[in-house]
């Protein structure tokens, strides 16, 4: 606790330093008005942006540094420059310091100790400090005396134009920060949707093969009680059941994995999204993932269908799953790839059209797109196999989650699309119950 404080603490002096700093070598810039001593300068544009951007920092303590560091930096260059006497240089430097206390205890009082703070408020706070702290800078310079309409609406003419530039800045600036950080909120967003989707989707074949593992181990069970009753060798019996009772345990542990990123990415934990935003999150996510290797691919979306949709990360797979196969399909030397999502509404259905220009399929090969383990996607070099969930088992969540139907038309040569009907009531019953 004592560390942390600490390291606060030191944090804090820091950007009072820095204040200090800048400030003093903005004084620097200022031109002289009305009265000898009496300047106007460009550190008191600045100032107003470090109170607005260091709010947890007391404006006693800030104002307090920089009437010392100013001031003080002023009156040694007019020393060293040997422009004035050395008793008005004092007088310079304290009715700058002057200024500088007005202002800060100002600001305190009028806006800091607030609980409610706003941005116009805070105009309004810089322009009565300025004002009124420059109102009795020059005061004490004329001795309270030779006030003049004229010089009041000096003051104030400065103090409104400096205020405004020095707001405009913070304001400006502020709003360009949210923006980026929205932005980067976002597309962090998008990323775990996309990895959500993958994870969700295969944990939803592997809660399917947990069936094949069960009748795995009941058959090796079974054969083991066979081999008994044919009074075969034990060793055979004993091997049987060794296998029975090592994919029992391959089961639990495959069960808990699938339990376990089940509860994590737990769909009633999800909000329901707007099936523009699933097209927006998917179409984004692969556009910034190809934009190295495939530059010459453009990926066009046009929706006619506003829906909620609850299971969105199964949306999320088949689309990217077919917008990537359009992709693999694109001749590597094709000048002016065209990937084309449509969705329309059609009544008691959905469609969704994925189309390209790409070098499309003969019959055969539309004929086993949709088989279990078929595949043209494999590294002839090393023989690996594309491990994705593929078009079978996009199919399947097509069919088990949404009620609905995928079909293909291909031509070689001509592209191919890929039509989904999906059932509407199937995709918007849990949003609306």
């Amino acid at each position: 606790m004592l560390k942390q404080a600490t390291f606060i603490s030191r944090g804090r002096w820091q950007r009072v330093l820095i204040a200090a700093a800048c400030i003093a070598l903005a004084s620097q810039v200022n031109f002289q008005i009305y009265a000898p001593g009496f300047i106007l300068a460009l550190s008191v544009l600045l100032l107003p942006i470090f109170l607005y951007f260091n709010g947890d920092l007391n404006p006693l303590l800030l104002s307090g540094c920089i009437a010392i560091a100013s001031p003080v930096f002023r009156g040694i260059l007019l020393f060293i420059g040997h422009s004035f006497r050395l008793d008005t240089i004092l007088q310079y430097v304290v009715t700058d310091m002057v200024f500088y206390w007005c202002y800060g205890l100002l600001y305190y009082v009028i806006y800091w100790r607030r609980a409610q703070r706003n941005n116009s408020s805070f105009f309004l706070t810089i322009v009565l400090c300025d004002y009124l702290s420059n109102l009795l800078e020059i005061s004490l310079l004329t001795d309270f005396s030779h006030y003049s309409y004229r010089l009041f609406q000096i003051l104030f003419v400065a103090a409104l134009l400096r205020s405004l530039v020095s707001c405009l800045l913070a304001f400006l600036y502020h709003y360009f920060t949210l923006m980026m950080r929205t932005e980067s909120h976002e597309q962090r967003y998008y990323h775990f949707i996309w990895v959500a989707s993958s994870v969700k989707s295969e944990v939803y074949f592997m809660q399917k093969s947990l069936g094949d593992i069960e009748n795995v181990m009941k058959n090796a069970y079974l054969l083991n009680q066979d081999l008994q009753k044919l009074d075969v060798p034990k060793v055979y019996q004993d091997r049987a059941l060794a296998i029975a009772r090592d994919v029992h345990e391959i089961k639990k542990d495959y069960r808990n994995v699938t339990l376990g990123l089940g509860d994590y990415f737990a769909t009633d934990q999800d909000a329901p999204m707007q099936l523009a935003d699933i097209l927006k999150v998917t179409v984004n996510y692969i556009r910034e993932a190809i934009k190295d290797k495939h530059r010459n691919i453009v990926i066009e979306v046009h929706n006619q269908v506003d829906l909620v949709i609850p299971n969105h990360y199964y949306i999320v797979t088949v689309l990217s799953n077919l917008i990537f196969n359009s992709i693999d399909a694109m001749p590597a030397d094709k000048l002016n790839g065209v990937i084309r999502i449509t969705v329309a509404d059609a009544g008691h259905q959905v469609l969704i059209n994925v189309s390209d220009n790409g070098k499309g399929m003969d019959a055969k090969t539309q004929a086993m797109i949709f088989q279990p383990g078929f595949t043209t996607k494999f590294n002839e070099t090393t023989g690996d196999v594309y491990r994705g969930i593929g078009l079978s088992h996009v199919k399947l969540i097509v069919q088990e989650q949404f009620d609905g139907e995928i079909t293909v038309e291909s031509q070689p040569n001509h592209g191919a699309t890929f039509q989904i009907s999906l059932s509407k009531p199937r995709l918007i019953q849990e949003a609306q119950s």
